[in-house]
């Protein structure tokens, strides 16, 4: 719990009182954050605030925002004013991070914002000196970054284990229907009345997968890696939903993303570090590490990770503990999604598709499960491969 003001009792010694925190956005992600704030409450470890979102919420929502004893506020503003949250999360669209960000910083509150931070390094900027300023947190919802994988691969890269790392990767098939394209009117956009979204496959849903290749690759605030890019559509949208990411750094390993959206089978995300005497693989929504050394049997660590809102709690009771992913070490990533807003997206070949008549709003692309695996495998963008994708 955080100290957040006097409780002296004449009875005993000085307790603390679990801090308030606020939900912003209860719909999509925003209800998982609901069921973690949920949790914790459960367990004493914080106090609910309220919530806010553009949608009243149902009577389903209403008694179990009652039952946690918060308040609906029907804006944001009055929620801050009102509630007087300590920790505020926000799982609200990107394009709305930077003004809700400084506004909860403003009043004195730390904060969890969801992935992608920012499209723009110009917002990430503003975030990120706004904390600054404030003395607050603002930890950004990489939640793969909380996992122990993460300095176990770090001991492997640096520790010469799998020899010299020639490469660092990630390799994404999944599947998402006509209905998440349908989801929001910003969803499939690179702009909204004028105001940049990126709701591109590498900026939200593999955004993961880019942050993860990007800080085990080392990369710092300060750095901002080449980027060589392809990007592809198989709907009447505005941003990739099939891409291809080769990333250059001076003194770091080669940087590869493949990744697409219209899995013919689809299966876990994975990221793959390979050296001169070994991999490792690490299925990042599970936690699962594989590791292969020549010469030597396979060896698999089932591993665990720290949840980031209970992360944002204990750094925010001890000064001397950083948080798991301050917005500054997400500066690499905004950087990429920034030069990807430039790049044209392209539309793949009609005749590579093919419709699931079993899932309504579902295609796939002929082929494009084993493209993503030889990029990666060969360290070549889509249109290098040889043979050339056919879909292309």
């Amino acid at each position: 719990m955080v100290a957040v003001g006097p409780t002296n009792s004449p009875d005993g010694p000085r307790r603390t009182r679990p801090p308030r925190v606020a939900l912003v956005g209860t719909g999509g992600y925003g209800a998982v954050h609901l069921d973690n704030l949920e949790r914790l409450a459960g367990g004493g470890r914080l106090a609910f605030a309220g919530c806010t979102d553009v949608r009243h919420p149902d009577p389903a929502l209403a008694g179990r925002i009652d039952r946690l004893g918060g308040v609906f506020y029907d804006d944001y503003d009055a929620l801050l004013r009102e509630a007087r949250p300590e920790v505020v999360v926000l799982a609200t669209p990107p394009h709305l991070h930077r003004e809700m960000t400084r506004a909860a910083l403003a009043t004195g509150a730390h904060v969890l914002v969801e992935k992608p931070p920012a499209v723009r390094l110009a917002d990430l900027d503003a975030m990120a000196t706004a904390a600054t300023e404030a003395g607050r947190i603002c930890q950004v919802g990489f939640q793969s970054l909380g996992s122990a994988v993460v300095p176990r691969l770090r001991e492997l890269i640096h520790g010469g284990e799998l020899g010299e790392v020639e490469q660092i990767a990630a390799i994404g098939c999944w599947v998402r229907t006509d209905a998440y394209y349908a989801r929001a009117p910003w969803a499939g956009r690179r702009w909204l009345d004028g105001v940049p979204v990126g709701d591109g496959a590498l900026s939200n849903p593999f955004a993961h997968a880019v942050m993860n290749v990007l800080a085990l690759a080392g990369l710092g605030a300060a750095d901002a890696p080449r980027v060589e890019a392809e990007l592809y559509r198989t709907r009447p949208v505005e941003v990739e939903d099939t891409g291809c990411l080769r990333m250059t750094a001076d003194g770091r390993p080669r940087m590869m993303v493949a990744v697409t959206l219209c899995a013919e089978v689809p299966q876990p995300a994975y990221v793959l570090v390979r050296g001169e005497a070994g991999s490792a693989r690490w299925w990042y929504e599970t936690d699962r590490l594989e590791i292969r050394r020549s010469g030597q049997p396979t060896v698999t660590e089932e591993l665990t990770r720290v949840d980031l809102l209970e992360d944002l709690l204990r750094a925010a009771r001890d000064a001397q503990a950083g948080p798991c992913c301050p917005i500054a070490d997400t500066r690499p990533f905004v950087a990429v999604v920034e030069r990807l807003a430039g790049r044209p997206v392209l539309p793949v070949a009609a005749g590579a598709l093919r419709r699931h008549d079993d899932e309504p709003g579902r295609h796939s692309i002929t082929g494009v499960d084993a493209d993503v695996e030889r990029a990666v495998a060969e360290g070549l963008l889509f249109s290098q491969l040889r043979p050339r994708p056919g879909w292309l």
